[in-house]
C-alpha cells in the first residue's frame, strides 16, 4: 500500500476507533443502541445487537434512509422508512414488512464493516483486504497500572498533523512553557529512531535537567527523567514517561480521521502510583495541555 497522508484509500485498510462503548450504550433512547459516526468521510451506524456490536454504512440500500434513525430488532437493524431489516451477521435483508411472503431481492444488502470492541472503544475497518490489526495498548491489561479513558476531542486538522504535534519535541518551551516545557530550554537533539517491522517506530527522549515535566501519580507536574515514544501506523502514539522520582505515566492516543480536515482523538492516561487516588486531576492537566496546543495546530 502506498499513498500520502491525505490518501483515504490507504487508511481505510487500518482499524480506527469511532466511538466509546459508553457513548454507544448511552445512545439507546428506546430504539436500541444506534449511534451515527463518520470515518474517512464514510457515514456509519454503530449498533449493539443481540450478537454484539456491529458497524454498517448508514444507508439503507432500498431508498437510502439513514439506518441510525431506525431500530435494533434482535440481531438486525430495521430501517425507519419502510421497515426493511438487515441482519448483523452479513448485512443481508432478512425481512420486508410490505411483502412478508415475497422473495427478498439478492442485492438487498446493507454494507457491513469489520467491527470490534477493544479498550472500551469501538473499532472499525472499512476494507479488510490488507492484514492489519487493532494496535496494542502497552499497559491497559497491566494490573500495576490504573488506566483512565479521557474525554475524546475533535480538532479541525488532519490526523497526521495531530500525531506530528504529539511527538514534536521542539514546541514544548514555546507552546507549553508552564506545563510540559520550560522557557529557555530550546535546544533538542534529534533522537535515534528505531523503525520496527510491525508498523511502529520508536525513540527515546532524555531531556536536559529541568527542561521537561510530566504528570506524576497525583496529577501534578513533576520533572521528567526520560520518555519512550512508540508511533504506530497510521495515527497512534504511546508515550511511556518515567519521572525523576521513578514513577511512570503512559499516554496512549489514536487520532481517528473523520475526513481530510477533521480528526477525533481517543486517549488514555495511565499511572502506576496512587492508583486509588482521584482521576480528575490527571484529566484536568491533560485538558490544560490540549488547550495550549489546539490553536497552533
Amino acid at each position: 500500500m502506498t499513498g500520502s497522508f491525505l490518501d483515504n484509500e490507504t487508511w481505510k485498510y487500518f482499524w480506527h476507533p469511532v466511538c466509546t462503548v459508553a457513548e454507544l450504550d448511552a445512545s439507546d433512547h428506546g430504539r436500541g443502541a444506534l449511534l451515527k459516526t463518520t470515518l474517512l468521510g464514510v457515514e456509519l451506524v454503530v449498533a449493539r445487537t443481540e450478537s454484539g456490536v456491529v458497524a454498517f454504512n448508514n444507508r439503507c440500500p432500498h431508498r437510502s434512509a439513514k439506518l441510525s434513525l431506525g431500530w435494533v430488532r434482535g440481531d438486525a437493524i430495521q430501517c425507519p422508512y419502510h421497515g426493511w431489516s438487515y441482519g448483523a451477521k452479513d448485512g443481508m435483508c432478512v425481512a420486508i414488512p410490505a411483502a412478508p411472503n415475497g422473495p427478498i431481492p439478492p442485492n438487498a444488502k446493507a454494507t457491513k464493516y469489520d467491527c470490534e470492541v477493544r479498550y472500551d472503544l469501538v473499532w472499525v475497518r472499512l476494507d479488510n483486504l490488507a492484514d492489519t490489526n487493532i494496535p496494542g495498548h502497552l499497559v491497559f491489561d497491566d494490573p500495576e497500572f490504573k488506566c483512565v479513558l479521557g474525554p475524546s476531542y475533535t480538532w479541525k486538522t488532519h490526523s497526521a498533523r495531530r500525531v506530528e504535534n504529539f511527538v514534536d519535541l521542539a514546541h514544548f518551551p514555546f507552546v507549553h512553557p508552564e506545563t510540559l516545557g520550560s522557557s529557555g530550554f530550546n535546544t533538542f537533539l534529534a533522537p535515534n529512531i528505531d523503525f520496527q517491522n510491525e508498523g511502529t517506530l520508536r525513540f527515546r527522549y532524555v531531556p536536559q535537567e529541568g527542561a521537561r515535566k510530566a504528570v506524576d501519580g497525583k496529577g501534578n507536574l513533576s520533572p521528567l527523567a526520560f520518555s519512550d515514544y512508540r508511533v504506530r501506523a497510521p495515527f497512534g502514539v504511546t508515550v511511556d514517561l518515567t519521572l525523576t522520582n521513578g514513577s511512570r505515566m503512559v499516554l496512549w492516543v489514536w487520532a481517528t480521521p473523520i475526513d481530510d480536515i477533521h480528526c477525533r482523538s481517543f486517549w488514555f492516561t495511565c499511572r502506576n502510583t496512587d492508583r486509588d487516588g482521584p482521576d480528575q486531576p490527571h484529566i484536568d492537566v491533560q485538558a490544560r495541555i490540549l488547550e495550549e496546543d489546539i490553536h497552533v495546530v
